[in-house]
This record gives C-alpha cells, sequence and structure tokens, in this order.
C-alpha cells in the first residue's frame, strides 16, 4: 500500500499553541524518500519510459535474436554478445539460413533468417602462453561454421619484419609448412598478439593500421576465414575509389578478375598505410559497415597479408613494388598504338582482311606502331599442318614492308584435334618427326581428376590441353614454337587460363564448405578446379593464380628474358606489362578501366594497357562511335594504346566522318605528349587517382573522375553519353586549360563547371610547370622523337610579394639515363641546362635518337597586356640544343 499524506489543515486551525504548530509541520517534512519517489509522477514516467526503451528491447532481443539461452561458456573465456547493429554482423558460416543450421555458437536473427558471430566471437584460437613463433594455437570451438567441419587443431602465426616499414602476417597449418619471421631493430611500427584469447593489433607512428577486434579466425579444410580493420577512415583499391561497404571482390584470375596487385590503401590521421593480400588460392574479401574487413580463403594451407607503413600513397606504392619487382624493359616504341584485330573465316580470308587494313592504315598515314599480323598464335597438336605458319609469315613480311612492329598475342593452351589418326604405312619421314613431337608433351599436360585421362577444355570451336608450365622444359616450349620469325614484343593473352567448357558447380558447392555465386562467377571461364597436376597430383584450384606468371617465365625458353611482355595474368608480379582483356563497349566501362588503371598504376604497376573502346564481341560502330571517341581520348593519357578487337574492328580507319578526324586528333595529340609521359614514367606512374597525388586534400580523396597524368596534367573525362558540361574539383595551385592557357579561378575543392563539345577533352597544365611537346608528328613514336622539334608549354606560377610579381615555371625531358635537359623560367627569360654527358643522343646524326631543336614557346600566366593570343603569348624561337656541348647553359629572352 502507497502510504499517503493525511489532511490536517482544520487541526491546524484548532490548535492554539505555536509549539504544536511547529511539530505538525515537521511532522510532514519527515516523509520517507521512497515514499517520495513513489509519489513523483514525472520520475515515475521516466522510470517507465526506461524500462520500455532499455530493458524490453534487451529481453526480447534475448529470446528473438538468439534463441538458446546458454549459461557462460564452460571453457571460461569471453560468452560474446549477439547485440549488434545489423550492418555490424558478420555472417557465421554462409550467413542466410535456417535456424537449424545455424551453428549452436553463433547469434541467429529470426526475422531476416541470418546466421552471424558474436563479439568477440567465439571461433577463435587460443594461445596457452605469450606468443612466440614457435608457439601453437589450439581452436577455442572444435567444430566451424562451415558444414559442422572440424577445425585445424594447430595454427601458427609467423611475424616477419621484412623492413622498417613492412611487415607480413602469416597464418598457417604448421603440419602442412613452415616459417620463421625474420627481426629487426629499427621499424616504423609494433605489434602485439595477445594470449590467452587471441587479437592481433599493430601500430605505427600514425595510429592503428591492423587490428582483429576479437573477431572470427576459422582454420579448417578448405576454408580459411578471418576479419579485421585497417582504419575507421576511407580506404581505396581492389579497383575501387573509394572501396565502399558493400564491395565483394574474388582473387582468382579471371576475365573480369582484378588485373594488378590486391593492395588496399587506407587513410588513417593525415596519413596512409597499405594492405596487401598475399593469398595464392581463391580467396573472397568482403567490406562490410565501419571498414570491417572479411577475407576467405578456400585453402588448407593459410593466409598471408602484408602492412606497409608509408604514411604517403607514394611510399606505400615505393614499398609494394621493392616486394613484387617493378618493369625495366620499356622502349620507346612501346608508346605507340598497337593495332590487333581477328579477321572472322578461313584463314586466306584472314590474310586478305589484314592485307587490306596495312593498306588502307598506309594510305590514311594512320599513326601506329605494331600490330599483331593476320592472326593469333595459339600452339596446335598438329605440328605437321603448315597453314598457320604460312599465312603468319606472309603476314610478317607485310609488316616489315611497312615498317610495323610484329607483337603477337600468344595463348598458353594447346590446340587438340581429338579426331586426327595417322597412317604410319602413308607418312614420310618429315611428318613422322613432326608427329613424334606430339608425345613429347604429354606427360606436362594437366589431367582430369577422375581417370587421370588428359583434360580437355574449349576455346570457342576448338578443344583445347593446358600445359603446366611451372615443370615443362625448355626443350619441349622450342618445339611448341614452330613458327620461324622475329617477334619485337608478346602479349600473352587468355592465361589466367581462359577455358569456355561448361561448368557444372553442384558438386562443388556439396564438396567444397563456402562456396558462393562470386566464386562461381570467377570459375566459369577457367579450367575445371580439380583437376590434377600432372607432377604431383596436386588439385589445380590451388595453383591456378600462379598459372601466369609460370606461362611468362616459359616464355624465356622461346625468346630472350628482355624482350618485352604483356601479360593477361600475373600474380604478385611487376615485372611485365598489365594486358587488360574481356572489357565491355560501353561508358561504365570506360569509367571502371580509368580508375582501375590509375589503381594499378599507383599499386606498382606503371605500364598497362587496356582495349581502347573495348574487346568485346557486342560493338556497333553506329551507336559506339560517340562512345568511342571519347574513349580515344582518354587513351591518348593512356601508358600503353591498345586497341583490340575480337570480331569487329574498331582500329581508327573503320570510322568515318568527324568521328574519324577526332580519333586520328586524339592519336596526334598522344604522340605530341609521348616525351613528357616517357619523363614521367621514369619517376612514376602516368594515370595517378587524385588520393595518392594530393593526399593532405580532404575534398579530393574520394573523386573518381578526374586523374593527374605525371605532376603536371590533370584530365577530367567525359563519361556519359551526350555529355556537355564536366565539373572539375580543383587541385591546390594554379591551373591552366592545356591548349588555350585560360586559367581556372577557384579555391581547393571547389568544384568548376566546364563546357566540352564532341571534338574537347578537358585537360589542365599546372601552374609552375614547363612541358615538352612534339607537334609535328610522324608515323609512328620513334621518328617523331627523332624528326619533330620541340614546343615548350611553359605556365607560370605568380605570387605577388611587396607589389611586385614574381612568376616562375620549371620542368625537365628525360632523354636516357646518362642525358636530361632541364628549364627554368620567369616571366622574361628561359633557361636550359643538361645533365650528363650524352650528347650523341640528339646531336650525332648517325645515331642520334631525339630531335635538337626548340621552335616554339607558347607562355601562360603573363598579363593579357603582354599576351598574343588570348589567354597565352606564343613565341616562335630556333634554340639548338647541341649548342650546350660547349656552354654550360643557354638563355633565350622573351621580348
Amino acid at each position: 500500500m502507497i502510504p499517503r499524506a493525511e489532511d490536517i489543515s482544520q487541526d491546524i486551525k484548532d490548535k492554539k499553541d505555536e509549539n504544536d504548530l511547529i511539530y505538525e509541520y515537521e511532522n510532514i517534512k519527515q516523509v520517507t524518500w521512497y515514499d517520495q519517489l513513489l509519489l513523483n509522477r514525472p520520475l515515475k514516467v521516466v522510470v517507465i519510459i526506461l524500462l520500455v526503451t532499455i530493458a524490453a528491447p534487451l529481453l526480447i532481443y534475448q529470446f528473438w535474436f538468439y534463441p538458446s539461452v546458454d549459461a557462460p561458456p564452460a571453457d571460461g573465456y569471453s560468452t560474446g554478445s549477439c547485440l549488434l547493429q545489423r550492418e555490424m554482423r558478420l555472417a557465421c558460416g554462409v550467413g542466410t539460413m535456417n535456424e537449424q543450421n545455424c551453428h549452436p555458437q553463433c547469434c541467429y536473427d529470426v526475422r531476416n533468417r541470418f546466421c552471424f558471430h558474436r563479439l568477440p566471437s567465439r571461433f577463435s584460437y587460443i594461445l596457452d602462453r605469450e606468443w612466440s613463433e614457435n608457439v601453437t594455437l589450439q581452436p577455442r570451438i572444435s567444430t566451424t561454421p562451415y558444414s559442422l567441419q572440424n577445425s585445424i587443431p594447430n595454427l601458427r602465426i609467423s611475424v616477419d619484419e621484412i623492413t622498417s616499414t613492412h611487415l607480413s602476417l602469416n597464418f598457417y597449418n604448421p603440419q602442412l609448412k613452415t616459417y620463421s619471421g625474420r627481426r629487426i631493430e629499427n621499424k616504423d611500427y609494433n605489434y602485439s598478439i595477445s594470449s590467452p584469447e587471441l587479437n592481433i593489433v599493430v601500430n605505427s607512428i600514425q595510429g592503428n593500421i591492423f587490428n582483429t577486434l576479437r573477431g572470427p579466425m576459422i582454420a579448417s579444410r578448405n576454408i580459411w576465414e578471418i576479419a579485421f580493420k585497417i582504419t575507421n577512415e576511407s580506404m581505396y583499391g581492389l579497383g575501387e575509389i573509394p572501396l565502399k561497404a558493400g564491395t565483394v571482390k574474388v582473387i582468382y584470375n579471371h576475365e573480369q578478375g582484378l588485373s594488378s596487385v590486391p593492395l588496399i590503401f587506407a587513410k588513417i590521421n593525415e596519413s596512409y598505410h597499405g594492405l596487401l593480400i598475399d593469398s595464392s588460392t581463391p580467396t573472397e574479401v568482403s567490406i562490410l559497415a565501419e571498414n570491417q574487413i572479411v577475407v576467405r580463403g578456400i585453402t588448407s594451407f593459410g593466409l598471408r597479408f602484408h602492412l606497409f607503413t608509408g604514411q604517403t600513397p607514394e611510399n606505400v606504392m615505393r614499398e609494394v613494388m621493392n616486394y613484387i619487382g617493378t618493369f625495366n624493359n620499356f622502349e620507346y616504341w612501346m608508346f605507340g598504338a598497337h593495332i590487333c584485330s581477328v579477321f572472322p573465316g578461313p584463314l586466306d580470308n584472314a590474310f586478305t582482311q589484314f592485307n587490306t587494313f596495312m593498306n588502307s592504315a598506309s594510305r590514311q598515314r594512320l599513326p601506329f606502331e605494331s600490330t599483331c599480323g593476320p592472326i593469333p598464335i595459339v600452339f596446335k597438336s598438329d605440328q605437321c599442318d603448315n597453314s598457320e605458319n604460312d599465312i603468319i609469315n606472309r603476314g610478317l613480311r607485310l609488316i616489315t614492308r611497312f615498317n610495323k612492329r610484329f607483337v603477337p598475342h600468344l595463348s598458353p593452351y594447346i590446340r587438340h584435334e581429338l579426331s586426327t589418326t595417322i597412317d604410319e604405312e602413308e607418312i614420310d619421314n618429315t611428318t613422322r618427326s613432326c608427329a613424334q613431337t606430339l608425345t613429347k608433351y604429354e606427360r606436362y599436360l594437366i589431367r582430369d581428376s577422375n581417370n587421370l585421362d588428359l583434360y580437355i577444355g574449349t576455346i570457342g570451336n576448338d578443344t583445347v590441353v593446358y600445359p603446366d608450365y611451372g615443370t615443362i622444359t625448355e626443350e619441349l616450349m622450342k618445339d611448341l614454337w614452330i613458327y620461324n620469325t622475329d617477334v619485337d614484343g608478346l602479349i600473352l593473352e587468355n592465361n589466367w587460363p581462359l577455358d569456355d567448357s561448361k561448368k557444372l558447380h553442384n558438386e562443388t558447392y556439396l564438396y567444397l564448405p563456402y562456396f558462393n555465386k562470386n566464386f562461381e562467377n570467377a570459375l566459369n571461364r577457367t579450367p575445371q578446379w580439380n583437376i590434377s597436376l600432372p607432377n604431383d597430383g596436386g588439385i589445380y584450384l590451388f595453383k591456378h593464380n600462379i598459372y601466369g606468371n609460370n606461362f611468362i617465365n616459359a616464355t624465356h625458353a622461346i625468346f630472350n628474358k628482355t624482350l618485352p611482355r604483356w601479360s593477361s595474368s600475373q600474380w604478385m608480379n611487376g615485372k611485365t606489362v598489365i594486358n587488360r582483356q574481356n572489357v565491355d563497349t560501353s561508358w561504365t566501362s570506360l569509367h571502371r578501366e580509368l580508375i582501375a588503371m590509375a589503381l594499378g598504376g599507383v599499386s606498382g604497376h606503371w605500364y598497362w594497357s587496356s582495349p581502347v573502346c573495348g574487346d568485346s564481341e557486342h560493338f556497333n560502330i553506329e551507336n559506339h562511335s560517340p562512345l568511342c571517341v571519347k574513349w580515344y581520348m582518354a587513351a591518348t593519357f593512356f601508358p600503353i594504346l591498345n586497341i583490340n578487337s575480337k570480331s569487329t574492328p574498331r582500329d581508327p580507319i573503320q570510322f568515318v566522318g568527324t568521328y574519324r578526324t577526332y580519333i586520328n586528333n586524339a592519336l596526334n595529340h598522344r604522340l605530341n605528349l609521348l616525351s613528357y609521359f616517357y619523363t614521367t614514367l621514369q619517376e612514376g606512374p602516368l594515370l595517378r587517382p587524385m588520393f595518392y597525388q594530393y593526399p593532405e586534400v580532404s575534398e579530393l580523396k574520394d573523386v573518381n573522375n578526374q586523374f593527374n597524368v605525371g605532376e603536371n596534367l590533370l584530365i577530367v573525362p567525359n563519361l556519359q553519353p551526350s555529355q556537355t558540361h564536366v565539373h572539375v574539383w580543383m587541385p591546390p595551385g594554379t591551373w591552366y586549360e592545356m591548349w588555350s592557357g585560360l586559367q581556372l579561378n577557384a579555391t581547393v575543392g571547389e568544384a568548376v563547371t566546364m563546357t566540352t563539345t564532341d571534338a574537347d577533352f578537358l585537360t589542365l597544365i599546372r601552374g609552375g610547370s614547363i612541358v615538352p611537346l612534339q607537334k609535328d608528328v610522324k608515323a609512328t613514336a620513334e621518328l617523331t622523337r627523332l624528326q619533330s622539334s620541340f614546343a615548350l608549354t611553359i605556365a607560370l606560377e605568380c605570387t605577388i610579394i611587396a607589389d611586385s610579381t614574381n612568376c616562375k615555371a620549371s620542368g625537365h625531358l628525360f632523354m636516357t639515363p646518362k642525358m636530361t635537359m632541364e628549364f627554368k623560367s620567369d616571366a622574361e627569360n628561359l633557361s636550359i641546362t643538361a645533365i650528363g654527358d650524352d650528347y650523341g643522343i640528339f646531336c650525332n646524326s648517325t645515331v642520334a635518337i631525339w630531335a635538337n631543336r626548340i621552335q616554339e614557346i607558347n607562355i601562360y600566366g603573363l598579363d593579357d597586356e603582354f599576351n598574343n593570343y588570348d589567354n597565352h603569348k606564343r613565341i616562335l624561337a630556333s634554340i639548338d640544343l647541341c649548342e650546350l656541348k660547349d656552354v654550360h647553359e643557354i638563355y633565350f629572352k622573351y621580348t
């Protein structure tokens, strides 16, 4: 019964004694505190609200999201909570399932039928002592949420301190392999591995750069899983700028796979660091809310990660390149356009069309450098058939006649004629010799796992077999190459490798504990995952990612190791040019290719090619001409320019009218800029994303529709049909339109809208820079370099100090390792100096490879009164660079 206060008003009136009144008042004051609480109506309302908003949800959650009410775990370790925001839940096993399939140590969302991990997760490993390289960890839960498979009973963690800025974390099964990490004294990071419950934290100067947050660590047969965070801020990589929640990527080389190394840049406290996922087995990388990263690998061996402390994106890139290597065989001619079309029909028809193309290109003075010939090259089992050899040799003679270079496309599989039989009584000695060659490589071919017969794949209408290039001999490689021709370069295509045969994945879902649509799409056009390797009988799946590397290395037996090679597939290999394939012809694909190329460059693959206007079969020249024009304009700034077609050609001579004019202009602009590109690529990547070039500008870090070209140029491509305007997000400094000198006036991070037409591709030049051009273009890149005089574009950066304007600009031109030209300018004078003594490359006519004269200077940033054009001053000059043999510096006065 709730106490109530009595009504004493009448008694008070009857009291005569003042002391009695005081006594009654004291009684009122002595009402107990709990009576006051119970009688306080506002407080009761607050208490009820708290019960409704806090206690009730907890009770509902306990019985709704986690139907089995457990006692505290018997092992004495953390219980883990199921009270997680929906977007923060990590799938426990495959995630979406019926309640009875959800592991009892997981949480379950009844409404969404979703099984998810507790936090901390109960699926982890336990240390019984302080961690060291030799300490073995045991699973906390003996089974995994993947079909209740047993956890691997022993796991080890190796930490390799590779350099002061490069650390690797290796989680592995010690029964299958062993590792031993190095230790160094001076380093920019520290790390801790807690016990008894596993948690790994890596810190660097900028803060926490890796943290497992006591999430899941699962290790079992054919499935390893780990979750972690590397930043609370923004991330970039895996083909995405920025890398957002909901992104899922599969690391498994296939036609739509990642072409660069799987590197993620992470921003934290105004600094950057990098994470490289070094897993050569099929691996799924999922980005969840709050930058959680979940990595699941189809492997029994383990997972490996590299951390680069960086502090700037450029430092991260340099550290990655030290690990994966660099491409050092670049030759200037590779800047020129490479054109390759697959001509359908009989071989004679292919040669006829190739002959028509070469003659038309010559008549129209199409500037290109190399071609793949009339047909791509595929190894074949019927080496007695010389028909393709004859066509290739005829094509090579045609290429030589037009002074172009031969860069054939080579696939790794061997065309296999199943019905071919040879009558021993009818063959001569020559035929017997070539037929005997067929049996030499059989023991190096990949086998069907069921009966150990040769695994037969399909490519189009052909049946093919696949050598294991990791074990094939040099002698057999030379036997496979039956063509008596020299080549200038080699494009290794379809070498992830391609297999069009139909895959039935029903059994795959049953055999592999974790398999989904993401993996299914990746495996569809590759060889059957469970076929056998010929050498040790191992499962092909685990060696698939290195197939491309093995093929690259095997070609060293046929050609010199220094021969330039493009490759459509690689693994942690920075020593090759990236060759993109299977790109759709769409505006979305153009944007995606620009992002992939920019990210690839800053991940260490500076030399990168992507097919202009795509290379898919779904192409219609009438519908796609406006898109192709803009694609060609964007390709002006690609490191390598490839024009590849599988069916319908899309080289410049296929277009008509103004479209062809725009495309030819784009190719000429590329030749104008090659000396700048060549100089840039000595020092860094060509195409660069904004977060890389301006890491200190927060307004630009997530911009993915404009790109720096080296330090001094900025492009803003058209990425939509019929687009009449583009928006420039202004970087620091002064910027001018590249070809007119118009200055853009805006603050850093502000958007400036610029009008574009069908003929335009907005390109800006940075104030303070000098860019050398060669405007009188020739038929090839090397001829332009030698025969076209230079034109300098000088973009001044002007500052006002004490009512005085100070303008300056500088730049340089790399010619050879022993010769670089340096340019410096103010508003009145230009000075030129030479660094090095290799003057013969532009002064000795017998060995010269560079032009030696500057005949035009364009100056941006002068006051209007000094301009002789709307926005700049143009000066015709005749500056002989050979004078530098006799003088230390050349001075040229503008007036």
